[in-house]
């Protein structure tokens, strides 16, 4: 199994424009020739540092590293295939364009790659 993974931060009040486009496609993909499943995940932007300002003192907080105070919403997603080459296949045939479907609602910093299992090589 090829594990895909995206990443990518949503400009702010863009979210749902971000997840509307992976919505929109969902038909598609589940169609895919390969497919085994996928997860779109959206962070809640000053959530945990939220929790966290709740649960710790002033000196705990002290002790960590400054936390970029970005609000933009990160994107996380991970599609399942069986293998790299359906993966392609799906996206080479996509009748969505990206460019203008949701290129305009990130931000430019993004990652996508194929993961392993660090646990279980």
């Amino acid at each position: 199994m090829e594990h895909f993974i995206v990443t990518m931060l949503a400009k702010s009040g863009e979210e749902a424009k971000v997840a509307s486009y992976y919505q929109r496609i969902g038909k598609d993909i589940e169609a895919a020739e390969g497919f085994l499943g996928r997860t779109v995940m959206c962070s809640v932007p000053g959530s945990m540092a939220e929790d966290v300002n709740k649960r710790i003192t002033a000196e705990q907080r002290a002790e960590h590293p400054p936390h970029d105070d970005e609000q933009s919403a990160q994107f996380i997603i991970h599609e399942r295939w069986e293998s790299k080459e359906a993966r392609w296949a799906f996206s080479s045939n996509l009748n969505i364009d990206r460019k203008a479907e949701l290129f305009p609602y990130i931000l430019s910093a993004h990652t996508h790659e194929y993961y392993v299992d660090a646990l279980n090589p």
